[in-house]
């Protein structure tokens, strides 16, 4: 978790109110933040990574401001045009497509502030950034810059002076040096690079890379200009939110930039009037408080959202950094916030009925004691897996539940097996010792006719070098025997993970197909980079369920 580091003196400057120390170290918390370290000259705070605008002192004493009351109303970012321009090449859609920017005038730099900038930026470096992957930003001196600015891409024998050097350097010399070798990867598979520089010809920055040393910041800087570049709209604009409000707080002046690309004009930064809806009801129902209406609105406000009630509901606009906020349940936690974690009491449920262990609950916790006791390890894993793990496993990726709009390769469908998943796990030790033995108990989902339909599965994974067919099933008979008392038998079938002639299906004493059990064939070992040889069984636990709870009746 990120973590920022305030100065006592520096806050208390910051806050419109007077707090003594304690009470400062006390209130903390009630804004879902976490007391890492202190002593008698600062305080190391946490936060979520989702609230980025805590990255600095400046976003914590503005959440102060509002949630102690010091600061009651407050006004709208205002943003004036600068005479800045960017032109945008064609040609930087292969390597990094988008790039907002804003002008920062009059602004006081003092040492501790730059180490906050610098704080702030790096965390959104690793944060919405994904380590400059997705955003890149840099921050500039503004007064030795010309306008217009192009965003342009050049070859690896482009040359420039990079930060804190005092020579030229080409882009290949760049990528092959240490800052280079930290970021090179994002770049690689094209032969342009991004490049910022300005009418004369100075380079700004090359994104995700370096800045030029042109443009450094130092104590003296009072005017700043800032790039935002990356692959992903909402992301670089995300950002440039977070930097241009906290700058803001910290005395600036912000100005747009005109940016022109595909023969448009926009400006950024922009302040969009989003807003959202939440029922009232909903705010209540869920909060356990009866609250009314007016309340709801003054609990916002402590978190420095303006709401309005319309009809049964409450209507909120957010200020630029809160693009947390994306569910009605987000706004509801900031009432409870406004309202003091503190002042939430503990009550009994209005029932004199005891609660009981759920049967299946009971029957998964078995089955995982007998497989413990047969010496394997569970492991634990995300019901979103990507396609790409079902294609290596060479499973059917018909009929997936696939999630909308994803933000992850690595979580684009609901899993419809735990094999891959297991064979994923050995393909992270293969540098562990043999033999390993795993399993995983979770629920797959699958859709069949148009019908969803769930249950849960285990698959038992062994792996060393003299692994079989013949190994595999004694776990299997002797899971069976132990959590049921049955034998579950096998019958030679095909499958399209098993090597062929040692695979087959698991059928319970009924006659009925309840798993499958093999060897995992050399292709989709290969396909994880496996060398060590793998049997496994797959079997559905419900079906297990239903003839345990059938006994028991």
């Amino acid at each position: 978790m990120p973590v920022v580091t305030v100065y006592y003196d520096r806050m208390f400057s910051m806050l419109k109110g007077k707090i003594s120390k304690d009470q400062l170290i006390e209130k903390i918390p009630y804004l879902g933040l976490d007391i890492e370290e202190e002593n008698d000259e600062y305080i190391k705070i946490e936060y979520n990574p989702n609230r980025p605008d805590y990255s600095t002192d400046y976003g914590i004493a503005r959440s102060l401001n509002s949630f102690l009351d010091f600061e009651t109303e407050y006004s709208k970012y205002d943003i004036n045009e600068s005479e800045f321009v960017i032109n945008v090449d064609k040609s930087t859609e292969q390597v990094r497509q988008y790039i907002v920017a804003a002008v920062i005038k009059d602004i006081k730099l003092d040492d501790e502030t730059i180490r906050q900038i610098i704080t702030m930026q790096e965390d959104l470096h690793n944060g919405i950034g994904r380590k400059r992957k997705k955003v890149a930003i840099g921050i500039h001196n503004l007064d030795v810059i010309k306008s217009p600015l192009e965003y342009i891409t050049v070859d690896d024998s482009f040359s420039f002076i990079p930060l804190n050097k005092d020579s030229d350097m080409t882009v290949k010399e760049i990528l092959n040096s240490e800052i280079g070798n930290q970021y090179a990867n994002i770049l690689l598979g094209n032969n342009r690079y991004p490049i910022i520089r300005d009418a004369n010809k100075q380079v700004l920055s090359f994104p995700p890379i370096i800045n030029g040393d042109l443009t450094r910041l130092d104590s003296k800087t009072t005017n700043l200009f800032i790039d935002v570049t990356g692959t992903d709209l909402d992301a670089v604009s995300n950002a440039l939110s977070v930097l241009f409000t906290t700058l803001n707080d910290a005395g600036g002046k912000v100005q747009s930039v005109e940016i022109n690309v595909n023969s448009s004009k926009i400006r950024t930064p922009e302040v969009n009037d989003n807003t959202m809806e939440v029922e009232t009801e909903y705010v209540r129902s869920l909060l356990g408080l009866e609250i009314s209406e007016k309340e709801i609105i003054e609990y916002l406000r402590r978190c420095r959202i303006l709401g309005e009630i319309s009809g049964n509901k409450v209507v909120i606009k957010t200020e630029p950094f809160r693009f947390d906020l994306i569910h009605p349940v987000d706004v509801i936690e900031e009432i409870g916030l406004g309202y003091g974690i503190h002042n939430l009491e503990p009550t009994l449920p209005g029932s004199d009925m005891t609660g009981g262990f759920d049967e299946k609950q009971r029957f998964l916790d078995k089955a995982r004691d007998v497989l413990t006791g047969l010496g394997l390890i569970e492991i634990m894993t995300i019901g979103l897996i990507s396609e790409d793990m079902l294609e290596k496993s060479e499973m059917s990726t018909s009929e997936l539940l696939k999630v909308v709009d994803t933000k992850s390769i690595e979580h684009e469908v609901l899993k419809n097996s735990n094999v891959p998943a297991i064979l994923k796990t050995f393909s992270k030790n293969i540098h562990k010792k043999y033999p390993q033995r795993i399993f995983e108990i979770s629920k797959v989902f699958g859709k069949k006719d148009n019908e969803i339909h769930e249950n849960y599965q285990l698959t038992v994974g062994l792996a060393h070098a003299t692994v079989n067919f013949t190994e595999v099933s004694s776990y299997l008979n002797a899971f069976g025997k132990q959590l049921l008392d049955i034998d579950l038998s096998t019958k030679a079938s095909e499958n399209e993970i098993f090597v062929k002639g040692r695979a087959a299906e698991i059928i319970d004493e009924e006659g009925i197909k309840v798993g499958v059990i093999g060897e995992i064939k050399p292709q989709v070992l290969e396909n994880f980079a496996l060398r060590t040889p793998i049997s496994l069984f797959d079997i559905n636990l419900d079906q297990l369920m239903k003839k345990k709870i059938s006994k028991n009746e």
